[in-house]
């Protein structure tokens, strides 16, 4: 079979493409390439556990003996520039602002938020948290455990950096309006499994193992916003301002 030059490829690509762009009714240019945005929710979620295996949590899973949590769990956080939305969920193609403000809101597990803060994230960045240090370090009320719980991530759209406050009494996780795609986040799980296999010694004993997942993502409703996540920060800046100690809110981690 002879092969066909490349010259005379093109002008069969050429002669096709002509045969089809006339038919595509609709369409002002059937050359352009549509470009399609990518639908993305500004709200991520997920689960930390980093002491059950030895500490029960406030809703009395673990203790020692148990499986569970079994040390640090490591948050990260990137913002993949895409810029603000338009709508809070699609993000803008042409948004000349790409930072991001991530606010976090850390719960135990009874449904309780503990700590809540906002940190900003320019494009392409990445912001490390130790759950432990940063997230779970300074909760409203200290007298109830933080070995396990969750921790909600929305994003917002700074106008100017005093947009993304983490200031006691005037955290922005409180207040913002407008939401934010482009921030992608995993964390790393490390648990203890009690076992009684044979072969074990003392007999009943443990298989520790370590994971990272992706947080997942979820549809955002307005009154979880209003009457859950920025009530309950808007409670700790209430606590901060008329006390003398700044508690509640967590710490930005590292890196950016």
């Amino acid at each position: 079979m002879k092969r066909i030059g490349i010259s005379t490829l093109a002008a069969l690509t050429l002669i096709a493409v002509w045969s089809v762009g006339p038919s595509s009714k609709g369409t002002d240019n059937a050359y352009a390439q549509t470009v399609i945005p990518r639908v993305e929710s500004v709200y991520l979620l997920t689960y930390f556990d980093v002491a059950t295996a030895f500490q029960p949590s406030v809703g009395t899973y673990g203790g020692p003996g148990h499986s569970g949590g079994t040390g640090d769990a490591l948050l990260r956080i990137v913002n993949d520039g895409s810029g603000g939305t338009t709508d809070g969920v699609t993000p803008a193609l042409a948004d000349p602002v790409a930072d991001v403000c991530a606010n976090i809101y850390v719960y135990n597990d009874v449904q309780e938020q503990q700590e809540c803060c906002s940190c900003p994230l320019t494009p392409n960045s990445l912001l490390t948290f130790s759950v432990i240090s940063d997230l779970t370090s300074n909760p409203l009320n200290p007298k109830e455990s933080l070995s396990a719980g969750v921790i909600k991530i929305v994003g917002s759209t700074p106008a100017d950096p005093a947009d993304c406050s983490n200031t006691p009494g005037a955290v922005t996780a409180a207040t913002f309006t407008t939401q934010s795609g482009g921030l992608h986040a995993w964390i790393n799980h490390t648990e203890t499994m009690a076992s009684n296999q044979a072969g074990f010694n003392p007999p009943f004993g443990f298989v520790t193992s370590t994971s990272v997942v992706s947080l997942d993502t979820a549809i955002l409703s307005p009154s979880e916003l209003a009457n859950e996540l920025q009530l309950g920060c808007t409670f700790i800046n209430d606590t901060d301002q008329g006390g003398s100690e700044a508690i509640g809110i967590c710490r930005c981690g590292l890196g950016d």
